[in-house]
Order: structure tokens, then sequence, then C-alpha cells
């Protein structure tokens, strides 16, 4: 028993819930598609001097101001399109694996 708990307390940290980067600059999400899973973080950071959001069924950042962030967790195993609703042409995609 000891074996199998000092075993698992060796576990990679990467066996966990990761968190990823969408950078807001240029008036366009970078990466435009973010492969996660259920469980893992998403943090987008407007590097943009404009206000944009993040916004899909159900989801909604509210107004990113330039230089602020937003986080959200994933939590189920449906990808989805989203876009910035103040500036429709910026689109991203949410890929859950």
């Amino acid at each position: 028993m000891k074996t199998l708990l000092a075993a698992l307390l060796w576990l990679p940290v990467a066996a966990g819930a990761a968190e990823h980067h969408v950078i807001i600059d240029g008036m366009k999400f970078t990466p435009q598609v973010v492969q996660v899973r259920k469980g893992d973080t998403i943090v987008w950071e407007n590097r943009d001097m404009f206000v944009h959001n993040v916004t899909a069924a159900g989801i909604r950042s509210g107004d990113l101001q330039p230089g602020k962030t937003w986080r959200w967790v994933v939590p189920a195993t449906m990808s989805f399109d989203y876009l910035c609703t103040l500036h429709p042409v910026m689109k991203g995609r949410v890929e859950v694996k």
C-alpha cells in the first residue's frame, strides 16, 4: 500500500489541469484555436488598445479593458466557437478533447 501511495505522489504535474493563454492583440485572438481538456483554464489577455470581450453561448467575459485578463475553467467536453461582440470579425474556437 505504501508503494502505491508513493507512486501516486510522484505522478507528473502535467497529469492535472493545464492553463492555456489566448492573447488579444491586433484585433484578433492568438491562437485562434485553443485545444484544451475539461477542467483546464483558459486565460484571455487583452494586449490591444481597444476594449474586447469573449462571448459564446452561455459564456460572457464582460468588457476587457486594455491590459486586463479573464480566466475561465472549461466545464464540459463540448467544443465551441466564440467572438468579440464589439468586433464580430474577431473569432476564435475552443476545442475540448
